[in-house]
Order: structure tokens, then C-alpha cells, then sequence
């Protein structure tokens, strides 16, 4: 029982000894100005240097507080900046704030005065140093070797002294006796609480109408913020870098893309009240011609229907990723570039009750937005200069009546051949490239000309370049002059969605067949596009 009653009393007293040693210290600065709640492990050191208030230490880290000629905000504002420049300067790595990039950070105690520090690093050590303000004076400390999150614990554990004149808080402490001493309580006077309501006077209400006051419109709201602009661009300094070199280009590029959009708005009007019907010509009743085609919408392969005046049905199929790829890349681009505007706005003219954080999430998502329009866009250039076109055509029962083959690139023209699957007969198409206007020519197979095909507006063609089509109004009409002095059109609707007319005056001079290849093939490669293109 004696050894049992021994082991407990070793233990307890273990026990006992690791408790105080587990628990922290608060230090208190040699002026008694401010006092630091430390975990456990720190110590005073004991050969403090000059001017030092608090030195502590544990193992190789340590902390040291001294005094500055310093009585003001700016004044250790400026020593925080002096340092800055000399941590810089000595080649030591900065560490800023994630989301905001800022390099010194700013607190405030509990009496509003502010601290300012650093966080930087070398290869061997990590420090923190700042400068901060307590009552008037000005203090300088350092920290070495504490992380980054260390650093910022420890600095928000500082605070102030309680001064002699400072009041006393209103709530009392539990072991204080007063607390449960009812005649400690103060004294209220019954009747300042039942007091009349006679005693109790309220102003008399005019008989004269209140005037109110009229509210201000959203536009006189908006007018106002705008006025009170930090800049007079749409640019800020958190904006991608690429960007921000732009300068006033930027502000240009985005009056260009909204004077396109209005140039759309003001196209789409006309193609409402304004409808083209181009002219019946006389139709023979025994001829293949007019033929007529339709495309069709809705999947990512091109698809036109043909059909002639004796009802012979012939579907074309060919891919068109090259298409999407730069349409997507642009699209993206004009997004990205549309959201930087109106975030610059909003931050520039306060239109938004949102912080700097919101504003740089934005910002850094265009900033990798960007680059990703620019890949695509790039890889639809490759797509269309690499990959060869192909062309199938298929009749009513769905087997293959012809095929569309491109046979190369060349400088001033390309190349393209035409199989047909029944009469085993090869066509070869010529077009014409860095041309205003399009040219296309039709040859047999010992290299007769049958047929040139050129387009008929050279001023629609230039503005189809610099616009897109403008809802159908810019789409190319094409003038066919064949063998044995033959003529006809290939007529375009006009309209926004892709239909045209293939007509010959001599059908026996022209095969319906080849020209309903030759009218596919120019549509599909020399398509008319919604945005500003070269072809």
C-alpha cells in the first residue's frame, strides 16, 4: 500500500510539473507600454540588445522589439517603405499577400493605431519585421525564423497596456463580491420610468404638405458615378499585363467591337422591313435547271440540300472544324475582351458594391481566358492550311453520287477534283486566291475550259470582308459565263440563312450535274461568314 501511495504521489507531481511547463508566459515590454501572450517554450533572453523593450527566444527563433524616433502614422510608413527598398536590394525574396499582391501588410490594434510589417526570406532564414504604434510611440520589430503564418499569429497576439486613466468595464469579474451584492446595484428612481404621458410633449404637424424631394433616375445615378471616374479609360492596374501595354488601344478596340455590334443591330433592321425577292426567270418545264439549294443547320458538319426543277434530290456532307475552331477562338477572344471592359468600367466608376477581390478573380480569369482563345484560333489556322477539303454527295437513296477531293495548296490557286461514282468522269475546279473578287473555273478532263464562275460585286466583296454578310445583305452573287456563249447566275437569297439559285440560259451547253458540284463546292469553300474574314 506504502509503494502504490508512492507511485501516485511521483505521478501526480509529473503531472503537475508538465502542466506548468505546457502553459504559456505573457511578456511585458520594459516600458510596460504593451504585453505579448507567447505559447509555451518562449523565454526572455538575457543579454538583450541596445534600445530593446522585449527580447524573447525559443531554440533558434527569436523576437526583438525596440523603441524608434517615430510619433506618427506617415513616419513608420516611411521606415516600413525604407526597408522594403533595402530587402530588395539586398536580393531577398518578398512574400505578398495571395490575393491582393500587396508587400506590406497594415493592422490596427484596439486603439486604432496601426502596424505595419514585412514577411521576406532568404535561403537560410525566414524573417518578419515591421514598425508599429502604441500610444504615441513608435516601436520596431523583428522576427527570425518563424514561418509566414507564425509571424502573422504572433504579431496579432501584441496589444497594448491598460493605462491608469482608462475606465473600468462595466461587467464585473465572478470572484469579485460586488457582483452578487444586490445594494451594489445602482438605484433607479421609479418615477423618471412611470412618468406621464403628459409630460411627454411632441412636436404639432404643420398643416403645410411636406414637399418630397424627387428621386434620382438610374440614368442620372449613372451619369454621376461615371463623371466622378478614376480614369478616363477603361483600363486598370490589376488588369493582365498584355493588356495594360495596350494603353489606349484597348479603350479603341473596344469602341470598334461596340460599333460592330451596333453595325449588326443597324443590319438586322433593314433585313426586317427590307426584303429582297429576287426575279422569277421563265423555267423550262423539261430542263434540270434551276437548281436550287438549302443548307441546313444545326450540326457541326456543313450540309446543303440540292434539288432540280425535275425533283432529283442530291445531299452534300463535308466537315467544317476548322471553321468552329476559329469562330470558337474569336468568340472567346471578343467574350474575354468584352468582360475586361466592363469590369474596368465598374471598378473605375464604383458601379458595384464589390471589393478588389471580386475585380482581381475577373481579371485572372481573362488573363488565362485570353491565351486560350488565341491557342484555338490558332489551331483553326493550321486545321484549314493542313487538312485537305473533302466533299461527299449523295443521292435520294443515300449512296454516294460523287466525291470532292482538294489535291494540294498552292500560291496563287487551288486545285480540287471532282469523281463522280456512276459515270466514272473527273472534273478539275480551279480557284483563284488574292483575288477581290472570287474566281472559280470549271475544266474537263483533257483540260478544256467548260465554265468560269466569277463573283459580281466588288463592293459588297471588300465590305463582306471588313463587316461578315450582315444578316444575308453582303452574300455573294456569282455571274457564270460557259461554253457555246452560254450565261447564268448563281443567286444567293439574301437572307440569313444560306440559300441560292444555280440557272443556265443553254441547258445543253453545261451538264446540271457538274454545275450542281461546282455551285456546292464554291459555297461551301468561299462561305459567306457572319464576322469579318479573308478568305
Amino acid at each position: 500500500m506504502a509503494h502504490r501511495l508512492f507511485l501516485k504521489t511521483v505521478l501526480a507531481c509529473l503531472l503537475l510539473c508538465g502542466a506548468l511547463t505546457a502553459q504559456g508566459g505573457t511578456f511585458t515590454s520594459s516600458d510596460g507600454a504593451f504585453t505579448l501572450d507567447m505559447p509555451s517554450g518562449w523565454a526572455a533572453v538575457t543579454n538583450p540588445p541596445a534600445n530593446s523593450v522585449l527580447s524573447i527566444q525559443k531554440k533558434s527563433s527569436r523576437l526583438d522589439v525596440k523603441t524608434t524616433d517615430c510619433t506618427t502614422e506617415t513616419c513608420i510608413e516611411e521606415k516600413i517603405n525604407a526597408d522594403l527598398i533595402d530587402v530588395k536590394r539586398k536580393k531577398m525574396q518578398v512574400v505578398g499577400n495571395t490575393y491582393t499582391g500587396e508587400e506590406i501588410r497594415r493592422i490596427e490594434f484596439s486603439t486604432g493605431e496601426p502596424f505595419f510589417y514585412i514577411n521576406f526570406f532568404t535561403p537560410k532564414n525566414d524573417f518578419g519585421a515591421g514598425y508599429f504604434l502604441i500610444n504615441g510611440k513608435a516601436y520596431s520589430i523583428l522576427a527570425k525564423d518563424l514561418s509566414y503564418a507564425e509571424t502573422d499569429l504572433i504579431f496579432s497576439f501584441i496589444s497594448p497596456s491598460k493605462t491608469k486613466g482608462e475606465t473600468l468595464a462595466l461587467e464585473m469579474a465572478v470572484n469579485d463580491p460586488r457582483a452578487y451584492d444586490i445594494t451594489a446595484l445602482p438605484t433607479v428612481e421609479e418615477e423618471t420610468l412611470n412618468a406621464p404621458a403628459e409630460a411627454v410633449s411632441f412636436p404639432e404637424q404643420s398643416a403645410k404638405p411636406v414637399k418630397k424631394t424627387p428621386r434620382p433616375n438610374v440614368l442620372t445615378k449613372l451619369k454621376k458615378q461615371l463623371s466622378h471616374m478614376k480614369a478616363n479609360t477603361l483600363l486598370s492596374a490589376n488588369m493582365p499585363p498584355y493588356v495594360r501595354q495596350m494603353r489606349h488601344g484597348f479603350d479603341a478596340l473596344v469602341a470598334l467591337i461596340f460599333l460592330y455590334a451596333c453595325l449588326q443591330a443597324a443590319a438586322l433592321g433593314v433585313r426586317v422591313f427590307i426584303r429582297r425577292t429576287p426575279p422569277e426567270a421563265p423555267v423550262n418545264p423539261n430542263s434540270l435547271y434551276p437548281i436550287r439549294f438549302a443548307r441546313l443547320y444545326g450540326t457541326p458538319s456543313l450540309i446543303f440540300r440540292a434539288r432540280d426543277n425535275q425533283g432529283n434530290i442530291l445531299t452534300s456532307l463535308s466537315l467544317r472544324w476548322d471553321s468552329v475552331f476559329l469562330f470558337g477562338g474569336l468568340l472567346l477572344i471578343l467574350v474575354t475582351f468584352l468582360t475586361l471592359a466592363a469590369a474596368g468600367l465598374c471598378e473605375n466608376a464604383n458601379l458595384l458594391p464589390v471589393g478588389a477581390f471580386v475585380y482581381n478573380t475577373v481579371y485572372s480569369a481573362c488573363s488565362l481566358a485570353i491565351p486560350l482563345g488565341l491557342l484555338v484560333f490558332f489551331c483553326g489556322i493550321v486545321w484549314s492550311q493542313l487538312v485537305l477539303r473533302e466533299i461527299t454527295l449523295f443521292d435520294r437513296k443515300g449512296q454516294k453520287a460523287a466525291v470532292v477531293l482538294q489535291k494540294g495548296f498552292g500560291l496563287t490557286q487551288e486545285k480540287y477534283e471532282i469523281y463522280f461514282a456512276r459515270s466514272k468522269d473527273v472534273l478539275t475546279v480551279a480557284r483563284k486566291r488574292f483575288s477581290v473578287c472570287r474566281r472559280w473555273e470549271l475544266f474537263d478532263r483533257e483540260g478544256h475550259l467548260l465554265a468560269n464562275v466569277t463573283e459580281t460585286s466588288a463592293v459588297r466583296a471588300v465590305l463582306r470582308k471588313l463587316c461578315g454578310h450582315l444578316w444575308g445583305l453582303l452574300r455573294a452573287d456569282y455571274r457564270i459565263l460557259g461554253q457555246m456563249d452560254s450565261s447564268g447566275t448563281i443567286q444567293n437569297a439574301h437572307q440569313a440563312f444560306d440559300k441560292f439559285t444555280c440557272t443556265l440560259d443553254k441547258p445543253q451547253a453545261l451538264n446540271a450535274r457538274d454545275m450542281l458540284a461546282l455551285s456546292l463546292l464554291i459555297n461551301i469553300r468561299d462561305r459567306d461568314k457572319w464576322y469579318p474574314w479573308f478568305n
